[in-house]
């Protein structure tokens, strides 16, 4: 019996170091493999529940809220514009948004960013109903997700050491 433990303690105690070595040298290789799967870890940042409630009913157009005590209730003039030759007034085109503002729609709903060359901004991030938004920011990189119990839509924008790119996630 003494002589089986001379055998089996050192070949325990070689394995057991050559486990641990082992792993030691492929564990950054696995922790790789797993996140490229995976989304990155959320960091804390704020959670707005779920997208605006839509009003059930809107009051009549004459109805209008008393102004506040001391305050001047006569009708404020106002410049109108001046009637173009011919008599007629240019209906003017609505204002157009920048460039450099893109919308991503995903299924847990859509988010606006605008792309510079040195970095991204949120300019929106509306949840689809049902949904709750978490926008997650630190240098060089910008995430909203978009979450439910059963479903998460992100996006993703990274723009450190490299031109801007926003990628979506849908898991």
């Amino acid at each position: 019996m003494r002589r089986a433990m001379s055998y089996v303690a050192p070949w325990a105690g070689v394995t057991a170091l050559a486990v641990a070595l082992s792993w030691l040298g492929v564990r950054g290789v696995v922790r790789g493999a797993v996140s490229e799967r995976s989304a990155p870890p959320p960091i804390a940042g704020p959670i707005i529940h779920s997208s605006p409630p839509v009003p059930t009913a809107i009051g009549s157009p004459t109805s209008r809220p008393s102004p506040p005590a001391g305050e001047d209730t006569a009708p404020k003039p106002s410049k109108s514009p001046k009637a173009p030759p011919g008599g007629h007034e240019s209906d003017s085109p609505a204002p157009k948004p920048p460039d450099n503002v893109r919308s991503y729609a995903t299924r847990g709903g859509r988010a606006a960013m605008s792309v510079e060359k040195d970095r991204v901004r949120l300019v929106s991030a509306t949840p689809n109903p049902g949904y709750e938004t978490r926008v997650t920011q630190a240098d060089g990189w910008l995430r909203v997700d978009f979450l439910n119990d059963r479903h998460t839509s992100s996006v993703i924008a990274t723009w450190h050491d490299t031109d801007p790119a926003v990628k979506v996630y849908e898991y």
